[in-house]
Parts: structure tokens; C-alpha cells; sequence
């Protein structure tokens, strides 16, 4: 019962923190890259870099932050910073996410290969490897494939490994996180 209550409560204050009134963004920037392309934008301390080999898909943003992402062997990744935090994704196939919202928070996702049958049981066009990592002010959050790994760390922090099925979840009221699993 005291997990749920902790859930719930550190669900409300998130929201209200996204919710209650902040200082608007005064700027924003947008980078796509496909199928070979490298686009960054800078302006001021915003920034996106997007870039993509041959048969990848990345897309970056920042709002009043940086976005970085990179996409090789059909991976379709994003990564978006805002109000000073930094989101870096990174993938050789596979879907990875990584939004840093906040000063000082980092999120940073890296999927190293393509999944395979023996990862997770079905064929690749069935179910793509998929990861996120969420960081909030001060926070850090980051998954990495290559060592089956998520680390969450601060006080709002959220990473998730879809070939392992390892996720951690950082708050102001503690920290939780699943073992690794067979799979890993």
C-alpha cells in the first residue's frame, strides 16, 4: 500500500509541476534527419542535433534546451531537452526516447544493436527493442543496451529497458528498481 501511495503522490506533484505556471519558453528548435543527413541548429543556449545513417530516422528538439539524436540500421530515434535539461538518444535499430526536462537534468538512452530473436523471443519485426529515459530538474536518467543497464538517479528520474524488462523510478520519496532480468 505504501508504494501506491508513494506512486500516486509523486504522480500529483510531477503534474502540478508541469501544470502550475513557469516561465515561457523564448526559444525552440527543431532537427529531422533521414537516411543519411546531419542537422544541428544552435541558437543561444538551445540547441538539436539530429543525424542519421543511411537507413535511420532521428529527430531532436530543444526548448530553452538541448536535443541530441543519432540513428543507424533502421533505429528511429528522439531526443528532446527543454527548460535547460538535456535529452541524448542514440540507436543501431530499435526505438530510443530520452527527454530531459529542467535545469541539470540529463537523460540519456543508448540501444548498441539491433534486438534480436534470442533477446526477446519473437522476430524483430514484431516487436522492436525499445527504450526511454525520462529525467526531471537535478535528475539523471539513462538506459544503455550494451550492458543491460538503467540507472536512475535525483529525485525524478525514469528509465525502462524493453529487451530486459529493467526499469527504475527515482522520487522525492525513494527509489525503486526491477531486477535484471533472464533476459539481460
Amino acid at each position: 500500500m505504501k508504494l501506491i501511495s508513494a506512486i500516486a503522490y509523486t504522480t500529483a506533484a510531477v503534474g502540478s509541476s508541469l501544470i502550475l505556471p513557469a516561465v515561457a519558453s523564448a526559444t525552440d528548435v527543431h532537427c529531422a534527419s533521414d537516411n543519411g543527413t546531419d542537422v544541428t541548429v544552435v541558437d543561444g543556449n538551445t540547441a538539436c542535433r539530429a543525424a542519421a545513417e543511411t537507413s535511420g530516422r532521428a529527430r531532436s528538439a530543444g526548448y530553452d534546451g538541448v536535443g541530441y539524436a543519432h540513428a543507424a540500421a533502421g533505429a528511429a530515434a528522439l531526443g528532446v531537452g527543454a527548460a535547460g535539461g538535456v535529452g541524448a538518444s542514440e540507436g543501431v535499430g530499435g526505438i530510443p526516447i530520452a527527454f530531459g526536462y529542467g535545469p541539470d537534468a540529463v537523460a540519456l538512452t543508448t540501444i548498441t544493436a539491433a534486438a534480436t530473436d534470442s533477446d526477446i523471443g519473437k522476430s524483430q519485426a514484431a516487436i522492436p527493442l525499445f527504450a526511454i529515459s525520462i529525467a526531471f530538474e537535478g535528475s539523471r536518467a539513462q538506459v544503455s543496451t550494451a550492458d543491460s543497464s538503467v540507472v536512475c538517479l535525483g529525485t525524478a528520474a525514469f528509465a525502462w529497458n524493453s529487451a530486459t524488462g529493467t526499469t527504475c523510478l527515482t522520487t522525492p520519496f525513494g527509489r525503486w528498481q526491477t531486477p535484471k532480468s533472464e533476459l539481460g
